[in-house]
């Protein structure tokens, strides 16, 4: 493995020119940096993430802190924060919180310890009080995707406006017996969830046309496990005309379920989504689009922009927050109720 030393020695300069020749510090002439740098790509020589934030402060790499990969909403996320960091030539790496978080605290002690990225992204998790003091002090830009934070820059789907978007159109297509689902709550808690607050605009929506409020129920947000609680629930026979899910996956375990029970959609039963995941269109499913990649792109557009910002992240931090528009698509899940 070639070392900095063999570099230097072939491009005819010191060890500390070709350091910053190749981590990108000032100071070295655009020819000194050319030669170093096409010299250090003969050799197959790499600089460490440790030497980048020696000579210029940076390591060139984002960390990340998901409580799972599995999932399209995290995948998506990262899939978009690993192009986009890719586009501003920097690594990702990740800490996997595991089993929605627990034990999250543990993993945030390791990647303080190591101490070697230059922003941090947080899914669905937040980090609050002595934390953020502590990435304040390392001067790390950090941010949350999935769920607004009063502690940190935030990114997220405006959750209020989708659970209003698809209760108004089942209200719009006469539907006065409505039932919400809302998926349980897998990530740290927050003062209040995307869950929690989609089942508020379902409701806020009932109150405003007058209409009964069956008491709401909660699923596992796993596709196998909302559908074993829909079997359950669609089995009792008190059916609404239309259900108004959380999630997706939730959503496809009531279609699989009421298939499986012989009870039509939408004939006898409309059901709509919140996400649009990629089988949400095989199944027919009305849903509200969210775009997780973009949310992730955007986070590394801003952690780029925070480092960049007159070379420094000191200062009041930003906590403003991103809210996305949501997209209702109308598919073949939902139509006037026949009863």
């Amino acid at each position: 493995m070639p070392r900095l030393d063999d570099v230097a020695r072939a491009a005819g300069v010191s060890k500390a020119t070709a350091s910053r020749a190749l981590s990108g510090a000032d100071a070295v002439s655009p020819a000194t940096r050319e030669r170093v740098q096409r010299i250090a790509a003969e050799l197959g020589f790499r600089a460490s993430g440790a030497a980048r934030r020696l000579a210029t402060g940076m390591t060139r790499t984002i960390g990340v802190l998901t409580p799972s990969v599995d999932r399209w909403y995290f995948g998506s996320v990262l899939h978009g924060i690993a192009h986009a960091a890719d586009a501003h030539e920097h690594d990702v790496l990740l800490y996997d919180l595991g089993a929605f978080g627990h034990g999250g605290h543990e993993k945030f002690e390791r990647f303080m310890r190591r101490g070697e990225v230059d922003g941090l992204v947080t899914i669905t998790w937040s980090l609050v009080g002595g934390d953020l003091s502590r990435l304040a002090e390392l001067g790390i830009p950090v941010a949350t995707v999935g769920e607004p934070t009063p502690h940190s820059r935030s990114f997220s789907l405006d959750d209020t406006a989708a659970g209003e978007l698809v209760t108004e159109h089942l209200v719009a297509l006469g539907h006065t017996d409505l039932l919400h689902i809302a998926s349980a709550t897998e990530v740290q808690p927050f003062d209040s969830s995307s869950s929690d607050r989609r089942k508020q605009a379902f409701e806020a929506v009932s109150a405003r046309h007058r209409l009964p409020l069956r008491p709401v129920v909660t699923m596992p947000t796993t596709l196998e496990g909302a559908h074993r609680a829909a079997v359950e629930l669609l089995s009792s026979g008190d059916l609404p005309t239309a259900i108004m899910a959380g999630t997706d996956e939730v959503a496809v375990g009531v279609l699989l379920a009421a298939h499986q029970l012989g009870i039509r959609v939408p004939e006898e039963l409309s059901v709509t989504g919140v996400d649009d995941i990629p089988s949400a269109s095989s199944f027919g499913l009305t849903t509200v689009r969210q775009d997780p990649a973009r949310h992730g792109e955007d986070v590394v557009g801003w952690i780029m922009a925070a480092l960049h910002r007159d070379g420094t992240t000191s200062g009041e931090p930003d906590r403003s927050h991103t809210n996305y528009a949501p997209e209702l698509v109308v598919r073949t899940s939902t139509a006037p109720p026949a009863r």
